[in-house]
């Protein structure tokens, strides 16, 4: 029959024995945290095929592109980032989801969305049904503040 000492000196041992096999693998193989880039602007040139919003001008003079975008995320050691395509390309999301086609696992996309139309509220069932897209993008500049309380936003709430 086995005493209370020897279950106890024998589960502790396989236990200690256990977690040391636990240490050393995890030590031969350091775990690497993932990280990703919240917020990321992409953008191509604005030619007559592709617009900018009227009035809208880059964060930088020249266009920032996939190409660009892809080798500082390698150099930086950036595994994911979320697209969030700027106020100048208005709602298209063509471009961040030609990020996510040609990276796979490595783009999501927080799509905009205008506030102040509500024929969009029919388009917030199958939103995330969109390549690539996590989410909505609400952007509200300065003077868009009122939309908040003026009513304009209010289809949003319920449809969300």
């Amino acid at each position: 029959m086995t005493s209370r000492r020897r279950f106890i000196g024998s589960t502790l041992g396989a236990g200690l024995a256990l977690a040391t096999q636990g240490c050393q693998q995890m030590a031969a193989q350091p775990a690497r945290r993932q990280i990703v880039d919240a917020q990321i602007h992409l953008w191509k040139a604005s030619t007559p095929d592709r617009p900018w919003v009227a009035g809208a001008t880059p964060q930088l003079p020249e266009p920032f592109t996939i190409e660009r975008l892809v080798p500082m995320m390698n150099e930086a050691g950036v595994d994911r980032v979320v697209i969030v395509p700027p106020t100048l390309e208005g709602e298209r999301v063509d471009y961040a989801q030609e990020a996510a086609r040609r990276y796979p696992g490595r783009f999501g996309i927080m799509a905009r969305i205008a506030l102040d139309n509500p024929d969009r509220a029919s388009r917030l069932p199958t939103w995330r049904q969109q390549p690539a897209v996590l989410g909505v993008r609400l952007n509200i500049t300065a003077e868009q503040t009122r939309w908040l309380t003026d009513g304009t936003a209010d289809w949003f709430w319920p449809a969300a």
